[in-house]
């Protein structure tokens, strides 16, 4: 018996891919208003606007080819207990989009699977990856990284719609990167596993060991993502400002800098309270040092941020 394939709801499916060129196109117009500012912009702009449209097309083709390659593999070698998701497209936030490649569902774990139909030799080392061109290495966009901004959107999503269940999956969720067509490939000290072909990954994912997720966690996870819809973005806001109300009254933040200039956010309460402060500065791009807890004051926790 082969692996189930799951397909997300179609009609619901459009209405992401709507929302997407709509914030496609408004970053365009962002992009073209800063050149039309500079000098030249006049000159500039319409040369600007063919090289930001041809580069989007560009990653959209990099990416899609070879991936149903790959769902074929992972659906002829994989068990009869496994559900494959492919392209799988969630929002997390407004506006916050994830695009699966390839979703794995199985008892051993969850799989998430970024590939990659890039032709050449490739590079990785600590998640930062170069491509050969000529007697060169050209540095390109970490599909590591990206695939882990996938697993921890996807973990956000679950958190946000299946509390319950993500506490009792959340360490049980892995990523793999998948080069299709690549000639050559070399990973070293990257965050997750790097492989060649469907087959590879069936490997990757043959690994894990044990029965970490029970299949009623299996089917609540299929039934929220083939149904999950676009968000309401009044109605998210207003939950979210509710929220954050209610964690307000539970602890305490406050921000200072230190004699030597470091900014830091001290939180009273537990160490979790200090987590969800020190997740939303991550949202907003700062970098976090780590979460410390103040020697005098067991019940203050503290970050510097920069």
């Amino acid at each position: 018996m082969f692996a189930r394939f799951i397909e997300q709801d179609k009609e619901i499916k459009k209405l992401f891919y709507q929302k997407i060129e709509e914030k496609e196109e408004r970053e365009k117009q962002k992009h073209l208003e800063k050149i039309s500012e500079g000098f030249l912009g006049w000159l500039l702009e319409p040369i600007a606007d063919v090289a930001y449209t041809w580069r989007r097309i560009s990653e959209k083709e990099q990416g899609s080819s070879g991936e149903n390659s790959v769902g074929w593999a992972l659906h002829l070698w994989l068990p009869s207990s496994a559900v494959v998701i492919n392209d799988l497209v969630l929002e997390v936030e407004p506006d916050e989009f994830i695009q699966i490649d390839h979703l794995v569902l199985n008892t051993n774990g969850i799989f998430v699977l970024e590939t990659k139909s890039w032709d050449g030799a490739f590079l990785g080392t600590k998640d930062k990856w170069r491509m050969k061109q000529g007697n060169k290495w050209v540095e390109v966009q970490s599909p590591t990284k990206q695939n882990e901004r996938h697993v921890k959107l996807f973990k956000k999503w679950l958190e946000e719609n299946l509390p319950d269940l993500h506490e009792r999956i959340k360490d049980h969720i892995h990523p793999i990167v998948i080069f299709k067509r690549a000639k050559w490939v070399k990973a070293k000290d990257c965050s997750m596993p790097v492989v060649i072909g469907g087959m590879e990954a069936v490997g990757e994912i043959r690994k894990i060991k044990g029965e970490n997720i029970s299949e009623e966690d299996i089917n609540l996870i299929i039934e929220a993502v083939k149904n999950a819809k676009p968000l309401d973005h009044d109605e998210w806001k207003k939950k979210h400002s509710k929220e954050k109300e209610r964690n307000r009254e539970r602890y305490q933040v406050t921000t200072g800098k230190t004699s030597n200039g470091k900014m830091y956010v001290r939180i009273l309460g537990t160490k979790e309270d200090a987590q969800k402060v020190a997740e939303e500065y991550k949202n907003q791009n700062y970098t976090i040092s780590e979460i410390r807890q103040d020697k005098k004051d067991k019940n203050v926790w503290f970050f510097y941020y920069s």
